[in-house]
């Protein structure tokens, strides 16, 4: 039996639910359980000395989080410096919050697991590091993100040991 989630016994609609979102060409899914929120036009303080990946602290609300650019994660170029993009703040594993700026965002839409496959080989390196699975879609494929693995990968400090040249030059 191919699972993205574990379950026990029946899976609660949340766990199947994913928001659609655009990086570069690329399509990725964020569990909706795992989002908080998404903003755009935000005031960043940036970071000296952090890695590249990290754009820098946004304030929310009174809630500081660290803004994570995954563009610079995943090895693709910068944006244009007046591209507009939207911020997803996650909650990762450790309860710690953080926004993840991605190009554009789609939508809230149910996971068909009839459409479920692990993550092939063949997808690039980083993306693989990231990937919980795959959807096949009827013109896109969409890359299931594994939030905990991709803060690691940004911020090998703070989640993990995972490393990737790209995040941190």
């Amino acid at each position: 039996m191919n699972a993205l989630v574990h379950v026990k016994n029946k899976p609660s609609r949340s766990d199947l639910e994913l928001l659609t979102c655009r990086v570069g060409e690329q399509w990725i899914g964020l569990h909706v359980k795992q989002v908080r929120e998404v903003v755009t036009g935000h005031v960043r303080t940036v970071m000296p000395l952090a890695p590249s990946s990290v754009m820098g602290l946004i304030n929310l609300r009174g809630r500081v989080l660290t803004e994570l650019d995954v563009r610079k994660v995943v090895g693709l170029p910068a944006r244009e410096p007046d591209a507009s993009f939207h911020v997803a703040i996650i909650e990762s594993s450790s309860g710690e919050d953080f926004g993840l700026a991605v190009d554009d965002v789609g939508e809230v839409m149910l996971m068909d697991r009839d459409y479920y496959e692990s993550t092939p080989s063949s997808l690039d390196p980083v993306w693989r590091q990231v990937s919980e699975g795959v959807l096949k879609q009827d013109n896109r494929v969409l890359v299931l993100m594994n939030v905990d693995r991709f803060i690691a990968l940004t911020i090998p400090s703070l989640e993990g040991n995972v490393q990737n040249p790209a995040a941190v030059h």
